[in-house]
């Protein structure tokens, strides 16, 4: 697909404001990878912020969710944006920290009910092992909502599209970064002897 020039712009601002790190980290899947991104950057300008999210939404038009939907906080906030864009309802899932097991995601009670029986556009800032995305999801399916597409401003590596494929749903992104990831006792990282940094990108 032909990218135009104002298609490239956005893509250029959104890889500049991560401010991309390359070293051995942990993300929030428990895997370890060699890149890490200031997600924060991603809504410093807020004027920035919504237009990378009209940018999305226009890609996103095609799927006609009646919901967008997103996991706190970074995901919600680009779902409301898009939520705002497409003319649709907006759900959040809340993260829950619990010291005897997994991060989970959860939809709030008071917002459960209205999910069932509609499709659903699933949305984060950024799918890196899809961990959020996946345990979001898993959630919305739960509620009885229908899955009508997956999202993101940026995807690195090939696990968004692979969750998008497995449910048969498109997959909508801006721009893309390559970077190594592996389960802890296959690190290449770790046997070098790479001091490890405790750092999340989802």
């Amino acid at each position: 697909m032909a990218i135009d020039g104002k298609t490239f712009g956005v893509e250029k601002t959104l890889l500049e404001a991560v401010g991309a790190s390359r070293g051995h980290f942990l993300y929030e899947s428990g895997h370890h990878g060699d890149l890490w991104l200031d997600l924060d950057a991603l809504f410093v300008d807020a004027r920035r912020t919504h237009g990378w999210a009209a940018a999305l939404a226009r890609r996103a038009r095609t799927c006609r969710p009646e919901f967008v939907c997103g996991p706190l906080t970074g995901g919600a906030l680009i779902a409301q944006s898009l939520a705002v864009e497409m003319g649709a309802w907006f759900a959040f899932v809340e993260r829950l920290v619990s010291t005897s097991g997994p991060v989970r995601y959860r939809i709030p009670e008071s917002l459960r009910e209205t999910l069932r029986g509609r499709r659903v556009l699933l949305v984060d800032d950024v799918v890196n092992a899809g961990s959020a995305l996946l345990a979001a999801l898993t959630d919305v399916l739960d509620c009885g909502g229908e899955l009508a597409g997956l999202a993101s401003l940026l995807t690195l590596g090939q696990a968004a599209s692979q969750i998008a494929q497995r449910y048969d749903v498109p997959f909508f992104t801006l721009a893309s970064l390559e970077r190594g990831m592996w389960a802890p006792d296959e690190c290449p990282l770790c046997s070098s002897g790479v001091p490890l940094m405790d750092y999340f990108t989802g």
